[in-house]
């Protein structure tokens, strides 16, 4: 008798792993992109750790003396407590999360803003969301021309898709309406920006092999400079220069 296979279950991975909470009232308070930046880190890094500003500025890529500046000013604006922590909590509150991984991709905070207030009003159904360029900048706080470059840096990046749409009205013009944005899963652009790394580094390691040979080479084998200067022996002797056949 045939036993009857049982059928394999996939582990689910528990949210609270791989991705951290962002309470929604974040957004009242109008923060600059790099202060945002710092309290998303913030909101990332676990309670329990000590977050000095070299840890944060490692985390984000930024100075520490960058991260000093923006952080006090967090603390001034109440939304961080003086020991580094988040002063706004999740607990009992609307919030909305970010994928852990996003830090590793270095956004400049910019378009580390523009993602989460994307991941805000998402459809958590289809994850889609179709604000306007306006629509972004406003509650950004950027310019227009920057929200539309940082819509750009995402779609680089492999975190967004972007899909033109338009629309008829009631007289049958035809309008273009706003991009329909759909958010990738994150993993997959990881995975291309640590490709993109490790090929910058090959190229570099190459440059650098091929510099190196070549000035071995040139050790080696010596060559004469192409513009040397004429020996003084070498020089035509004044006296021995062509003198006209008739004279004036």
């Amino acid at each position: 008798m045939r036993r009857r296979a049982m059928p394999i279950s996939w582990l689910r991975r528990d949210p609270q792993h791989y991705r951290f909470a962002m309470p929604n009232s974040v957004w009242e308070y109008k923060l600059k992109p790099i202060e945002f930046l710092i309290f998303s880190y913030l909101c990332y890094r676990p309670s329990t750790s000590t977050l000095t500003p070299d840890v944060i500025s490692a985390g984000i890529h930024m100075t520490a003396d960058t991260v000093r500046k923006h952080l006090a000013a967090l603390v001034r604006k109440g939304i961080v407590s003086e020991d580094g922590t988040p002063a706004l909590k999740c607990e009992d509150v609307k919030f909305f999360t970010l994928p852990n991984e996003v830090f590793l991709l270095r956004l400049p905070p910019s378009a580390f803003m523009v993602y989460a207030y994307l991941l805000l009003i998402e459809d958590r159904r289809t994850h889609t969301c179709h604000p306007s360029y306006n629509t972004i900048a406003a509650a950004t706080g950027l310019a227009k021309n920057t929200a539309i470059k940082s819509v750009n840096t995402l779609l680089e990046t492999g975190l967004i898709t972007v899909e033109s749409s338009s629309y008829f009205d009631k007289h049958g013009m035809k309008w273009k309406g706003n991009n329909l944005y759909t958010i990738l899963p994150v993993r997959p652009a990881v995975d291309t920006f640590h490709q993109r790394q490790l090929q910058r580094l090959e190229l570099e390691v190459r440059r650098r092999r091929t510099l190196q040979r070549q000035k071995e080479y040139d050790r080696r084998h010596p060559r004469d400079a192409l513009c040397a200067p004429i020996p003084a022996s070498a020089a035509p002797d004044p006296s021995q220069r062509c003198k006209p056949l008739c004279g004036p």
